[in-house]
């Protein structure tokens, strides 16, 4: 099951979009899903571990992979089961 982490920031216009987006995402994939402020000292300590400058930031088992909002078809692909 994938991790997924998002860094946003209360300030962000475009951090509600990938909120819902990936909160939409957990009704048909499962997966662990968290949402991290970057000013928060967990949110700075990724943001230093990742070199993240922007948000939003998702980031899926351990791996930076996306900064601002990915598309549903992206973020599908992502948190698609991957073939054994």
């Amino acid at each position: 099951m994938p991790n997924v982490t998002l860094l946003y920031s209360p300030t962000c216009g475009a951090c509600p979009t990938a909120k819902s987006l990936f909160k939409e995402l957990r009704v048909k994939y499962s997966f662990s899903y968290r949402e991290v402020d970057i000013n928060s000292p967990d949110g700075q300590e990724l943001a230093e571990r990742h070199s993240i400058r922007a948000v939003p930031a998702t980031i899926i088992n351990g791996r930076l992979t996306f900064i601002g909002v990915p598309s549903r078809q992206s973020a599908e692909k992502a948190l698609a089961p991957t073939p054994t």
